[in-house]
């Protein structure tokens, strides 16, 4: 005797190419949670049969990579595009080492450019204070005798 197969009556499901909108994906989403909450019993082993449909769902929406061209054969070979030349940078200029600093300063009311050279190098010498400014120029400003409390000051070794 010959038994016969049932034959599905379920449809093929299309292959997507890519999602259309985010709704759609949101929609099948949900499908898929309620089918998975209404087959798992208790609430351990619902968490998990979702997630893994949560994941199922969002692997195949995930747009695919497109397929990597194979090189053309050895037989017609195409000539390479002309790239020009890049044209040769400029030699960097030497500069001179950063000084080595010597201290940090947190300038007080009661300093001056005086009082600060006296305190660090033991004179009042101007080209000593020109050494300390040209160094905190950014933090100084355009004049070097406007100093103002709060300022950190590097002192550079003399």
């Amino acid at each position: 005797m010959a038994v016969a197969k049932k034959k599905s009556t379920k449809k093929p499901a299309k292959k997507a190419t890519k999602p259309a909108k985010k709704k759609t994906v949101k929609k099948v989403v949900k499908r898929v949670v309620k089918k998975a909450v209404k087959k798992a019993a208790p609430k351990k082993a619902a968490k998990k049969v979702v997630k893994k449909a949560v994941k199922k769902v969002v692997k195949k929406a995930a747009p695919k990579k497109a397929p990597v061209k194979k090189a053309a054969p050895a037989s017609s070979p195409k000539p390479a595009p002309a790239v020009p030349p890049k044209p040769l940078s400029p030699v960097p200029a030497m500069t001179a080492p950063a000084p080595k600093i010597k201290a940090w300063h947190v300038v007080t009311s009661a300093d001056t450019p005086t009082s600060i050279t006296q305190k660090y190098y033991g004179s009042s010498d101007h080209a000593k204070w020109m050494a300390i400014y040209d160094i905190n120029k950014a933090v100084i400003g355009a004049d070097p005798n406007q100093i103002r409390p709060g300022l950190l000051l590097r002192i550079p070794e003399a």
